[in-house]
């Protein structure tokens, strides 16, 4: 865990803040909470914190004669090399003045007591480390590493754990101060000290002066020897893959002097211990490179993603924020080790700033990545704009800032994005007392509105064996091959039991003779799954399946040239666990992507989805967006949820240029529901007059089809619609009844409805009693319960048609048109029906009203019927 260091609060206007902050990902942390760290990256660059674990050797004379023995002094004066060769690396990057820290945690367990062993290892070859240490690693529970690299670093990455650092290595000494020579014996292969490079170890006599200790742990970090004899002048290593320009060896200049420095030897190397020196690509080596010089080390230099929607709620006065923040990890270009994108950077803050006030403080996360729903207590009057934006304390990175304004929401940098409302007075601007349009659906398309290039391919879609070369009747608009040295290209779709017995992609290994679900890096069993798509997209997800205890998965995705644009790495994955691993690029520019285990690790692959999908919805603030697309130009059709919205244009073309495009603003006019009765809304069958009739076609529309929004398609048929907002409730139903109940109460009739767009008057006055916001227009809470509604005892079984019965005022079973399947009516019988029915209705006021205000009493709905003597 990286140290956190101590911050002081700002000061400054605070408004009152609910807020919930968690981390956006429940991963199985293997490593210290950084983004992109494995088990096997324990020292990729030389920042944060590093347990130092030194283990020291005492011969016990059982194989070898011991001639040398650890005295309480001698440990003491080890111990002080060891301080002060890690503390050379911290006081040398104080001398730099950058943001940056540097901590060691020395573990010193094994070097007050020192491991026993049959050998004496300064007596012994260099070469012949793997014995003492691999006893070492035995003792602590290592025995099944494949290598002694591999157990050293399980032990190193427990070290790591135990001490909650970044980082983690080994040193092993050797008591050399009875030999000779203070060094192994003649032909060994090293006769000093050597390390291991990448977070491993290194191995030195003890009396090695604490330069050689300082050069050594430079090797832990991926620094490159530079003497002659060393690394040669052209080769490369470490996070930004620098050259080793400093190098005597191989070096096209024959005059060349080398700058001072700890990688080299002798003379230089002493002089560069002394005054805290080494030359830029000596430092670059490890990670120390400011390439603009803003005193920000390029692999923290990132800056920090936002992806979020702001929006201010005049009604409550607060300001709300919602999405995710997380550190950036800069590529890693090491041409050595797992190639792991690494940053030790977090989201210590999100912060926000009124108009150009100070930035304040809405959360303190302190985490590499998070989600966060913000809600600030604010009033209109405190701002015209408000910044959001997140920032990492510690280092100084922050994130591109958002803005929004009181009536504008702020959006996060994306493909196309817009916001729909309600434009009441038909400015097309948006105002603070102007409802948003959520739910609504936003269609995105080509310009000919043919739909976006998308498709998946998953292995359970294909029969069992090799995949056709051509997938064209599977409508997979993709070529899917394998790529690996001693692998064929074609791609089987099989069943696995690694895999949990799940149908998954497979290559054939041409040494083996034999199809295998495991897609991995490392060794001649490297493999990647290959696939290219048939035109650009900017989203491609991938289904991985864990086959070891801790797999990851990796995705790097190429343009049609082989420029690598993305590369994303997978949490950890457990065994025959499945997960989706996204990737994606805000340019859309992606034309291949390769998919592989990261890290040694291996995973099978069931499936995988590309491109945009092409339509959204509408959130509760009125917003949508769509990310990643290619650029050109599209079509945008908004679609609002309820019929009495529409918009002026059906649909307009945008071009989206570098990753974006211009806002698109949606304002909506208010017009009647085309099942709405604008004249005389309870007359749902406009005949002139309201009756029963009338109510019960409201009753049987809900009965046959149930409370809904009225669809775009549902533009004909009786004007079900009475309170004329765009759905069809119990409240369309109870307002036609009250009608009637007011014509027969001597002159005590509620006022007319309304005429022209918006909801009547009396729906008005239900809807407020019922609890509805007719101004947001959302859909109806009331389900009308259709037995209690009419008659409780009603048999609601299927009629002669397979269409649920309808029912008429005695709860008895109604057919269509009030006729029995063998009956039929003209226009006349149908005047005299509705006479008979009408007459019905008078004599029965007061049953009616009883049946129809009973259901609804537990509902707390208001009816406005009165009862006649």
């Amino acid at each position: 865990m990286r140290r956190k260091p101590n911050r002081n609060v700002k000061s400054g206007r605070k408004p009152k803040r609910k807020l919930s902050v968690q981390s956006l990902e429940s991963r199985r942390l293997l490593a210290a909470d950084s983004i992109g760290v494995t088990p096997e990256d324990t020292g990729e660059f030389l920042l944060g914190t590093v347990a130092v674990t030194p283990v020291f050797f005492e011969s016990d004379g059982t194989l070898d004669p011991s001639t040398e023995d650890w005295d309480a002094n001698e440990i003491d004066q080890i111990l002080d090399k060891v301080h002060e060769s890690v503390d050379w690396w911290s006081d040398t990057l104080d001398e730099l003045g950058t943001v940056h820290t540097l901590d060691f945690v020395v573990d010193d367990l094994y070097a007050r007591n020192p491991v026993e062993t049959p050998y004496e290892p300064i007596s012994r070859p260099s070469s012949q480390f793997n014995r003492y240490v691999g006893d070492f690693l035995t003792e602590q529970g290592y025995g099944d590493a494949t290598s002694i690299e591999d157990g050293v670093k399980r032990f190193n990455h427990d070290q790591r754990l135990k001490h909650q650092t970044d980082w983690a290595f080994t040193i092993f000494v050797l008591d050399s101060s009875n030999d000779l020579d203070g060094v192994f014996p003649r032909g060994s292969e090293f006769t000093g000290a050597f390390a291991y490079p990448g977070g491993l170890f290194y191995i030195t006599p003890s009396t090695r002066p604490t330069s050689t200790y300082t050069h050594e742990m430079g090797h832990i970090f991926w620094a490159r020897d530079e003497y002659s004899g060393g690394a040669s002048w052209d080769s490369h290593r470490g996070y930004y893959n620098t050259q080793n320009l400093n190098s005597l060896q191989n070096n096209p200049d024959p005059n060349f002097v080398p700058e001072p420095s700890i990688m080299l030897g002798g003379f230089s190397l002493q002089q560069a211990f002394e005054q805290n020196r080494s030359p830029a690509t000596t430092l670059a080596m490890v990670g120390w490179q400011d390439s603009d010089g803003d005193g920000i080390f390029d692999v923290a230099d990132v800056p920090l993603e936002l992806d979020a929607v702001g929006y201010f709620d005049p009604i409550e006065s607060v300001y709300r924020l919602k999405g995710t923040a997380s550190a950036v990890a800069l590529v890693n270009q090491n041409s050595w080790g797992t190639q792991s994108d690494i940053t030790l950077n977090r989201i210590s803050e999100l912060q926000y700033r009124l108009d150009d006030g100070p930035w304040l403080v809405a959360a303190s996360p302190d985490q590499p990545t998070v989600d966060f729903d913000l809600t600030i207590e604010i009033a209109e009057s405190d701002f015209s704009t408000i910044h959001w934006r997140a920032v990492d304390q510690s280092v100084g990175v922050v994130s591109p800032t958002i803005t929004g304004t009181t009536t504008s929401p702020a959006i996060s940098n994306t493909s196309v994005s817009g916001i729909a409302f309600v434009d009441q007075n038909s400015d097309s601007l948006r105002d603070l007392d102007e409802s948003s349009l959520g739910a609504s659906t936003v269609i995105i398309s080509n310009p000919d509105g043919s739909p976006l290039f998308a498709g998946a391919s998953l292995a359970a879609d294909f029969p069992a064996g090799d995949l056709p070369s051509d997938l064209s009747e599977f409508q997979t608009d993709a070529t899917l091959s394998a790529v690996g040295t001693v692998f064929d290209n074609k791609i089987a779709s099989l069943e696995s039991a690694d895999a949990g017995n799940v149908t998954v992609f497979q290559s054939f290994n041409l040494q083996q003779q034999r199809y295998t679900e495991r897609w991995t890096s490392g060794g001649a069993a490297e493999v990647s799954f290959a696939v290219a798509l048939d035109q650009p997209v900017g989203q491609v997800s991938v289904d991985a399946i864990g086959l070891d205890a801790s797999s990851f998965a990796r995705l790097e995705a190429f343009d049609s040239i082989g420029n690598l644009v993305a590369r994303t790495t997978s949490e950890a994955i457990a065994m025959q666990e499945s997960i989706e691993v996204q990737i994606t690029d805000s340019s859309g520019r992606i034309s291949e992507i390769r998919v592989t285990g990261h890290a040694g690790t291996g995973i099978a692959i069931s499936g995988l989805r590309f491109g945009h999908a092409g339509s959204v919805a509408t959130d509760a603030s009125g917003v949508w967006r769509v990310t990643d697309l290619p650029q050109g130009s599209y079509r945008v059709e908004v679609v609002p949820e309820l019929v009495i919205h529409q918009f002026p244009e059906s649909s307009m073309l945008i071009e989206v240029s570098n990753g974006s495009s211009d806002m698109i603003v949606s304002a909506a006019a208010r017009v009647d529901s085309p099942r709405h009765n604008e004249n005389l809304p309870a007359d749902t069958n406009r005949d002139g007059v309201v009756d029963a009739l009338d109510a019960l076609l409201v009753i049987n529309d809900i009965s046959r089809n149930d409370t809904r929004i009225l669809s775009p398609t549902e533009v004909g048929g009786d004007d079900i619609d009475v309170s004329n907002d765009g759905m069809v409730s119990a409240l369309d139903a109870l307002l036609v009844i009250n009608r009637i109940a007011g014509q027969q109460s001597d002159g005590q009739m509620s006022p007319a409805f309304g005429v022209g767009p918006g909801p009547s008057a009396e729906a008005e006055a239900v809807a407020t009693t019922t609890g509805r916001q007719m101004a947001n227009f959302l859909p109806p809470e009331i389900q009308l319960d259709q037995n209690a509604l009419l008659n409780q005892n009603a048999q609601l079984d299927q009629n002669d048609n397979g269409e649920p019965p309808m029912l008429n005022f005695d709860g008895n079973r109604a057919y269509r048109d009030g006729l029995a399947p063998a009956e039929s009516i003209d226009a006349a019988q149908a005047d005299d029906r509705n006479n008979e029915i009408e007459a019905e209705s008078e004599s029965s006021n007061n049953r009616v009203s009883r049946q129809i205000e009973e259901p609804f009493d537990g509902l707390g709905i208001q009816t406005f019927s009165t009862e006649t003597d």
